[in-house]
């Protein structure tokens, strides 16, 4: 007659082969978390630049930071002052680190590119612009 393991012995092996599964997907899922935070972010502040452009007939005329970016939207009331960093997950205000949101306008100030790069590199993940790029589609 073949012996089967204790039971203690097929839980803890249950246990790890479950765990391992998990792991293997938290990856991904957590990934496609942070894209849909990314798209949220750049979703608000484009229609805070729409905004801004709507009230002062051009947009703002110096590259910035994101966190720049937010600073005058925010000031100007063109954007919320919770405006959540998804990178942090604090507020944008609050961030001082983990910022890769970028914000240029052509010489005439008459359109503007939002670009978010990977963390720690200058690979493009999305970009957005009010020529080309309109949408996150």
């Amino acid at each position: 007659m073949k012996k089967k393991g204790s039971p203690v012995v097929r839980f803890v092996g249950l246990a790890i082969l479950i765990g391992g599964a998990a792991f293997l997907l938290a990856s991904p899922i957590q990934e496609a978390r942070q894209e849909r935070r990314v798209r949220a972010l750049l979703l608000e502040v484009q229609e805070g630049l729409q905004n801004y452009h709507i009230s002062e007939e051009l947009y703002p005329k110096q590259p910035m930071k994101g966190k720049e970016l937010v600073s005058l939207l925010v000031e100007l009331e063109f954007l919320d002052a919770s405006t959540t960093n998804p990178w942090t997950g604090t507020t944008y205000l609050d961030s001082e680190d983990s910022d890769w949101l970028r914000y240029s306008t052509g010489s005439l100030a008459e359109t503007y590119e939002l670009v978010v790069t990977y963390p720690e590199s200058e690979e493009v993940q999305f970009r957005l612009d009010s020529t080309e790029n309109q949408s996150l589609e």
